[in-house]
């Protein structure tokens, strides 16, 4: 869905000499210097603006704080003799799969025996699972490695210690308070603002690096797995995030694994791999696993084995299902938002758990505001929670949290659940607190936009700009704004509410504005966004329009 922004709260922005002095100074193309002016200022530091720029990976990682948690962690790791029992417990999502297969190839790589567990969503749920425990300390294994969960798990951690188990947990929940802080490294235990911001896949990579358990070599190879979590789980793009995805991106392209490749082929992912073609093709695909079917499926088409070319063909079929039942429930939820009495929160017995995530993540975005979708489980309902940029998605359920059964999250994203007897009540209260809140918190606010033609735009510029990337939370690509005139023809095309405009000054396309009869004489432009976009092999740059200008 296309949002409107009035034209009184918009500020365009148009190069001039600092621009292009600043560009001088930083080497950098001027319309680079004008979008870092517009994001920190025109007084910016020099210094600053080139670190972000080009962040040093390892100048970061020498003054990053991860923690002040896990002091046994470390000597648990080494004191463990080679020929030990590992067992590995992550989650269903490409964070939990992501971590859990680079706890995997670590302790593979410190000569323990590894068996990894990745915990069904509808039968196991979220978190360390007791009787999983259990089976896992009968089997006789040395340590317990959990990543992705666990710091809200005293009860199952304490199981799990007093039947003998060693346990280590990499995690990056928010918490305030844990039971046993001594075998956690989670960056909400006394790491900095960068730390909070990590995966828990980069969680154990920078722990790892912090340790040196393990070579730096090893570690950076591994990067493509780290960035596929930071761009899965949506975590913030400060400077350590970008520098881990920047180095990420670059070793993915030249990945050797052959469910990767793989998969780049069936879902045509082309060179160069951006942060998009993640967050759009690769993710979606492995998260399908965990969704609808066993996690596992995922983290076998990620393994560097010859196996990894089968899980990740049958990673392609699941994920051709995952769509159809993701368009299934969109369709009733869209329609709901349209005319029921709900604005925020919406259930259904009819919903698959699996996906209530991914489409309360399309519909936040497309309607820019909080949205809950939520399903029955046995005597429970479970709920997602997904809100846009400027609200805390941690912060809301803490106003409902008496309530709730059991939650967790960060930021953007949490989930809970709830005794069905008390839904009634928590999905009217949410709807209450989420009504006010987007009534004082979400007004039309400024936008700021870059003035620029459409048709300015070639791969040279692309390249040039794509220096601020990967654009994502928190460092969102800027809006670019071209005024619409008499002569400009706006082209139906397939599709309801699709059209293509063109004008002398470029093509734009839009998609999903269905209200174009109403406002289309009151039309003064159009905020747009480029993309690299590929057909039959050829690379070429296209602008989507983002948000109609009235």
């Amino acid at each position: 869905m296309i949002s409107l922004q009035h034209h009184s709260n918009l500020r365009i922005w148009s190069l001039d000499d600092l621009h292009y002095t600043l560009a001088r100074a930083l080497q950098c193309h001027e319309l680079t210097a004008l979008a870092l002016c517009m994001r920190h200022g025109n007084h910016l530091d020099i210094e600053k603006a080139r670190a972000w720029l080009r962040p040093s990976l390892g100048s970061l990682l020498s003054q990053l704080r991860l923690c002040d948690s896990g002091s046994d962690v470390l000597s648990q790791l080494q004191s463990l003799p080679r020929g030990s029992k590992v067992a590995l417990y992550g989650d269903y999502d490409v964070d939990g799969v992501a971590s859990a297969l680079l706890a995997s190839e670590f302790a593979s790589a410190m000569g323990w025996h590894a068996r990894y567990y990745l915990p069904h969503r509808l039968k196991d749920g979220y978190g360390l699972n007791a009787d999983v425990i259990k089976a896992i300390a009968r089997m006789g294994f040395d340590l317990l490695i959990v990543t992705d969960c666990g710091t809200k798990n005293d009860v199952e951690i304490k199981q799990a210690l007093d039947m003998g188990l060693k346990v280590v947990v990499f995690d990056h929940h928010y918490a305030d308070n844990v039971g046993h802080g001594g075998c956690i490294i989670n960056p909400h235990l006394g790491g900095d603002e960068e730390a909070k911001s990590l995966s828990a896949t980069a969680v154990l990579w920078c722990w790892l690096w912090q340790s040196g358990l393990i070579s730096r070599d090893w570690l950076a190879d591994r990067l493509e797995i780290v960035v596929l979590s930071v761009i899965g789980d949506s975590m913030p793009l400060g400077v350590l995030n970008r520098a881990l995805v920047k180095e990420g991106l670059k070793k993915l392209e030249r990945s050797k694994r052959p469910g990767l490749r793989y998969l780049f082929d069936k879902l045509s992912i082309t060179c160069p791999i951006d942060e998009n073609q993640l967050a759009m093709k690769l993710n979606p695909c492995l998260n399908s696993a965990g969704r609808i079917s066993l996690a596992e499926i995922a983290l076998q088409a990620l393994e560097a084995s010859t196996y990894s070319r089968v899980a990740a063909q049958k990673l392609v079929a699941l994920n051709y299902q995952r769509k159809k039942l993701s368009a299934a429930l969109y369709d009733q939820a869209t329609l709901r938002l349209r005319t029921g009495r709900c604005r925020f929160v919406l259930d259904s017995v009819h919903w698959p758990l699996g996906l209530l995530s991914s489409v309360a993540s399309r519909l936040c975005y497309e309607y820019n505001r909080p949205i809950v979708l939520a399903a029955p489980q046995g005597k429970d309902i479970r709920a997602s929670l997904r809100v846009p940029d400027g609200l805390n998605a941690v912060r809301i359920l803490e106003t409902v949290s008496p309530y709730l059964k059991s939650w967790g999250g960060h930021k953007g994203a949490a989930g809970f659940s709830v005794d069905v007897d008390r839904w009634s009540g928590v999905k009217d209260k949410l709807e209450e607190s989420l009504t006010e809140i987007c009534t004082t918190d979400m007004k039309d606010q400024l936008e700021n936009a870059i003035l620029l033609e459409p048709g300015s735009w070639d791969i040279n510029l692309w390249n040039d700009f794509r220096e601020l990337a990967p654009f994502g939370e928190d460092n969102e690509m800027p809006y670019f704004f071209v005024s619409h005139r008499d002569g400009d023809v706006i082209k139906p095309l397939r599709g309801e509410g699709n059209y293509r405009i063109l004008t002398p000054r470029g093509e734009l396309l839009i998609f999903g504005f269905n209200e174009m009869s109403k406002y289309k004489d009151k039309i003064k432009g159009w905020l747009y966004r480029p993309f690299m976009d590929s057909f039959n092999g050829k690379l070429k740059i296209s602008v989507k329009v983002e948000k109609v200008v009235i």
